[in-house]
């Protein structure tokens, strides 16, 4: 499995799990928001992966709660693409539990 394909797999899990927790998601790719405030997964995840990194914007109904940033590198085993997220139980929560997914 390429580094690429695997960054994509975590990064679909993520936004899969989010949406499936409840979270309404902003995508910012460094230079603009792409989406604003979506529920839908396909349209979320068709913005994504068109720059070296996006910020996952987490919102529960109209309230920001946090967020996550990706960052898509090559260089690396593809398990680090999730470089910062806001340290909160739920979002620590999303994110192991996505991480989990993945492990070997």
């Amino acid at each position: 499995m390429s580094t690429t394909s695997l960054h994509k797999q975590i990064a679909i899990t993520l936004v899969d799990n989010a949406v499936n927790d409840g979270f309404i998601i902003s995508i910012n790719n460094g230079d603009e928001t792409i989406v604003d405030q979506s529920r839908n997964s396909g349209e979320i995840i068709g913005a994504m992966f068109h720059a070296e990194m996006d910020t996952l914007t987490l919102n529960v109904e109209e309230r920001r709660v946090g967020f996550i940033t990706l960052i898509y590198d090559n260089e690396r085993n593809g398990l680090d693409v999730i470089s910062d997220h806001t340290d909160i139980p739920h979002i620590n929560r999303l994110v192991e539990h996505t991480m989990r997914e993945f492990e070997r």
